[in-house]
């Protein structure tokens, strides 16, 4: 068996769809895309056909790996943006192959720290991940309500003052940090919104969150992406409360749902419960240190 590799950039966009969508066939969650959605998500998420591989086996396409790269504070942070392989070539090492061969790419890219996600239920993927030197370093939720949030409406107040803005705006803050959640830092949400809870003129929290219309402008859904308060803050609750109200926009009628919400961050996975999110997946972070 001849394993080999080559760059997704040496490949036609449309080949290496066919093979995203192939490689993930019978998936535990569907992970098929159409042509545009793909390129959409390789360009909203930064990932690099250019330093993203599919491996062969004896001459045939057997499955791939896509990567994303981002600078910040001087070190090269990497983050696994899909690993997978066709059906009838698993269960035969061509995953550790590629995996090997990807963390050469990370040495070779000098990349300080990578960042992945595994579905828990995945066994296996975590294993293989393990043994390659990824560690788990939380367990992130996926939730949703369709139903309005209980408690909150146009009558609920707060002490504190709110200012609404752009994602980006979110760097500004004192504490803001770009985190290991790969999906919830500023570089993919350029169309995301921010909410910044402020105390007296001192900032005390903030949110990040996107929003969805229909053709006709009608909001059809809220995703919440992060929530934070000011390291110390003895009312973290009510700060992340306030900031929520302004995210969920109560008096609107549409879907509500959290994305890869970091479940160590227990105050914020209480209040989403008792908003009556319910969680529908749970992955795990893993990071792996140069």
């Amino acid at each position: 068996m001849n394993v080999t590799f080559r760059t997704l950039s040496e490949l036609p966009v449309i080949e290496v769809t066919a093979l995203w969508n192939q490689s993930f066939e019978g998936y535990l969650v569907p992970a098929a895309l159409p042509l545009d959605r793909f390129i959409g998500r390789t360009a909203s998420e930064g990932l690099s056909f250019e330093h993203s591989l599919a491996c062969y086996v004896d001459g045939e396409a057997a499955g791939l790996v896509m990567n994303g790269y981002r600078e910040y504070d001087g070190r090269t942070l990497a983050w696994n943006g899909g690993t997978a392989i066709k059906p009838t070539f698993r269960g035969k090492g061509i995953g550790k192959a590629l995996m090997r061969r990807n963390l050469q790419l990370y040495e070779e890219l000098s990349v300080d720290q990578a960042y992945l996600e595994a579905i828990s239920q995945n066994t296996n993927a975590i294993r293989l991940y393990e043994s390659i030197g990824y560690r788990q370093t939380d367990r992130l939720l996926i939730q949703s309500t369709e139903q309005p949030i209980p408690d909150m409406d146009d009558t609920y107040e707060h002490p504190y003052q709110i200012a609404i803005g752009m994602a980006a705006e979110a760097a500004r803050l004192p504490f803001y940090s770009p985190g290991e959640v790969w999906q919830a830092g500023l570089p993919s949400l350029k169309d995301g919104e921010s909410v910044a809870v402020f105390d007296g003129g001192e900032a005390a929290g903030y949110a990040l969150y996107r929003r969805t219309f229909n053709p006709d402008g009608d909001l059809t859904g809220i995703v919440l992406y992060r929530v934070e308060a000011a390291p110390g803050r003895t009312d973290a609750k009510e700060v992340m409360a306030a900031a929520l109200h302004e995210v969920w926009q109560p008096g609107e009628t549409c879907r509500r749902s959290a994305f890869n919400i970091r479940a160590s961050n227990g105050v914020l996975v209480e209040l989403l419960a008792d908003m009556g999110l319910v969680t529908t997946m749970e992955q795990v972070l893993m990071v792996r240190e140069k």
